[in-house]
């Protein structure tokens, strides 16, 4: 089975997607200011699966805008790891190529993808129909 994983900046989160290759994972470019402010990539594909897996503490979670997904930055080095959303169909995810240096990914552009005006409804439908299967755990903390 195919397993890409890659870690923020200072290794303190951890993160995989298994069960698609690279080359058939597709890489877009929200045009959001968030996603712009970090230079997000952001790879998925409902048929893959998503792991983050953090120390206690690790991670903080910030919502904005319609605030239906936690977007994910390592509380030690600042990285954007990714956003993970709850659904009725159970959390689902994306990985930020960059914010975790995901392998597989290098020299490929990201498609640019606009999502103002979708509703919040809409929003969780297109997610739930692009985004991963996810898990997030707890890893023990690093000395």
């Amino acid at each position: 089975m195919t397993r890409l994983a890659g870690q923020c900046h200072c290794g303190a989160v951890q993160a995989s997607i298994e069960g698609i290759a690279a080359a058939e994972l597709s890489l877009r470019a929200c045009q959001c200011g968030f996603c712009r402010r970090h230079g997000a990539m952001s790879t998925s594909h409902p048929q893959a699966r998503i792991t983050i897996a953090a120390g206690e503490g690790a991670l903080n979670r910030y919502r904005f805008g319609q605030k239906l997904s936690d977007f994910l930055i390592c509380a030690n080095c600042g990285s954007y790891v990714g956003s993970l959303a709850e659904t009725d169909i159970g959390p689902i995810a994306i990985l930020n190529v960059r914010g975790v240096d995901l392998p597989g990914f290098e020299g490929r552009a990201a498609e640019p993808m606009t999502y103002d005006g979708e509703t919040p409804e809409a929003r969780t439908e297109r997610r739930k129909a692009r985004w991963s299967p996810a898990e997030l755990t707890a890893q023990p903390s690093r000395a």
